[in-house]
């Protein structure tokens, strides 16, 4: 019989969720550039040795935490979206959920793609955020294509412009949080982003859905 081999070394302590969120937290107040790996290794509660060990450099970190950050909360905007049946209800649902998260009296960090990752000159980094913005529109394509198939939007409408629109909203809806926008003010714009992206005719209808149906929660 061959014995099976002892691993060495301790297993670890650490919550690798955790710790990408509490380094996500620091680039979000921060910003990349100004984050020293001393920060984070108080942020996350490990060795300089410990965070090159399980996630890489800090270049690398970043990236996990994007990633971490894209999969979790960057993805409720399009969750919100998928749970309405009308297309203006969905549209709507999603610039709030981008409100929600993005304003000061959040529970966590703003939206780390949008305000932060953007904001830097690494190719990784870039190319993270094209194939990103790429994957968001053709979601919301998809989504806006169903809803001409049903007739909710007319039959010439563009899904790839409303798709368009609809991301280039998103990032700046994020970008004036981070430069203190009210959550009023935020609401505003994306009432009118969803006019923008829908067409007037089709938000009155779902705008009307919307209040009833909060109406009737009260």
């Amino acid at each position: 019989m061959v014995e099976k081999k002892r691993s060495r070394g301790r297993p670890r302590a650490y919550d690798p969720d955790a710790a990408l969120d509490s380094a996500a937290e620091l680039f979000w107040t921060k910003g990349f550039s100004a984050t020293t790996l001393d920060d984070l290794s108080d942020a996350m509660g490990m060795g300089r040795p410990s965070i090159y060990h399980a996630f890489g450099d800090k270049e690398a970190l970043f990236l996990r935490a994007l990633e971490r950050f894209r999969d979790t909360i960057g993805a409720t905007p399009l969750e919100a979206m998928e749970r309405e049946a009308a297309v203006g209800d969905g549209v709507a649902a999603l610039f709030r959920q981008v409100v929600a998260y993005t304003t000061a009296d959040r529970a966590h960090c703003g939206c780390l793609l949008g305000s932060v990752a953007s904001a830097t000159d690494l190719p990784a980094v870039r190319r993270f955020l094209r194939a990103n913005i790429k994957k968001t529109e053709a979601q919301i394509a998809d989504r806006l294509a169903a809803a001409v198939r049903i007739g909710q939007l007319p039959a010439d409408y563009s899904t790839a412009d409303g798709a368009r629109r609809t991301v280039n909203a998103m990032l700046s809806l994020s970008v004036r949080a981070r430069m203190g926008a009210s959550r009023a003010e935020l609401s505003s714009d994306a009432e009118a982003a969803t006019a923008v992206v829908l067409g007037s005719a089709v938000v009155t209808k779902a705008s009307r859905s919307d209040r009833e149906r909060h109406a009737d929660r009260a």
